[in-house]
């Protein structure tokens, strides 16, 4: 029971989080905005982390053995690879392919969990992610807009968010096998969750800080109005009236991922359960959200792909 409470308190976080973006994204004006947008998100969770460990009265594990830290660096790298592939890869494809490639990649944890710590690849789960990938498709087809040229950059970017997505449930099952009580290589070291975390937004903040810093040397490079210092402040007054959004994003986004560790640590959910299970979830909160508040209506195709991702739930549970 205890671990479809940390999916469900999930899963809540994720959604808030999908919605207060919505919101965000009525403030970026040019591209440049949401790397910034996504560093400063990133530098709430930092801080959030950094809370979190001393309120826990964990500051003495924050000093790190060469594995763990090696961890925290994949994970971080793989949080920021994530943000900016999405980020690109949603100007060079089309929604639905965006959507279902994340999906599927939602896999990644299981087969490298697999292939490393042996954990058997279950048939029946796979015909529940089968039946979650099926409703991907036939909700994000509605989200197709105009055709998008298909490019090979196009792809790479898409492979970029995909991955990075993947590998960062990946790294929460590296660190559950090495470093919590109960793993299957467990090190005989162990470091709390909230120490993990903050790692794990510190090395993406780090990554996202250089993005940010390149970005801008090649707007200046163009004479692009993007600087801070044109056009009257012209980066500054958006993250001002996103800044409140931006820090819900960011208490969700850390809360999501904690509550993802707790159920994989400490209830021992596997990866190939976990993952899918979310993703098929946010596939029908998003769209009960886009529904509720953003005045999307509720059509057939909706509560048709609602439904089968639900029976991808069930049939991953209960067969």
């Amino acid at each position: 029971m205890g671990q479809w409470i940390c999916v469900l308190i999930a899963l809540l976080c994720m959604t808030v989080k999908g919605a207060c973006g919505k919101k965000t994204s009525g403030y970026v004006t040019v591209l440049g905005h949401s790397f910034w947008f996504n560093l400063i998100r990133m530098l709430f969770c930092v801080l959030i982390g950094l809370g979190l460990v001393f309120a826990e009265n964990w500051q003495a594990s924050l000093a790190l053995d060469g594995k763990m830290l090696l961890i925290c660096i994949l994970s971080g790298a793989a949080n920021a690879a994530f943000l900016v592939g999405w980020l690109l890869a949603v100007q060079k494809n089309t929604m639905v392919a965006v959507d279902v490639t994340l999906t599927l990649g939602s896999m990644i944890p299981a087969v490298l969990c697999a292939l490393l710590f042996g954990e058997a690849l279950s048939l029946q789960k796979m015909l529940g992610f089968a039946l979650i990938i099926l409703a991907s498709f036939i909700l994000s087809a509605k989200k197709g807009g105009t055709a998008k040229e298909k490019s090979l950059m196009g792809i790479l970017l898409l492979i970029l968010a995909t991955v990075g997505d993947g590998l960062t449930g990946f790294c929460q099952q590296l660190y559950r096998h090495y470093y919590t009580e109960g793993g299957s290589l467990y090190s005989g070291v162990s470091y709390p969750k909230s120490v993990y975390h903050f790692y794990t937004y510190v090395f993406a903040a780090l990554i996202l800080l250089l993005v940010c810093a390149l970005w801008s040397v090649a707007s200046y490079r163009k004479g692009s109005k993007e600087m801070p210092h044109e056009s009257g402040g012209g980066l500054l007054r958006p993250i001002v009236k996103a800044l409140p959004y931006i820090f819900v994003m960011a208490v969700c986004l850390f809360a999501a991922n904690y509550f993802q560790t707790v159920a994989a640590n400490d209830f021992g959910m596997s990866s190939q359960l976990l993952y899918p299970v979310i993703k098929g979830g946010c596939l029908i909160t998003v769209n009960l959200t886009a529904m509720m508040f953003f005045g999307e209506p509720i059509t057939k195709r909706s509560l048709c792909g609602s439904a089968v991702a639900l029976a991808g739930i069930v049939v991953m549970n209960l067969l």
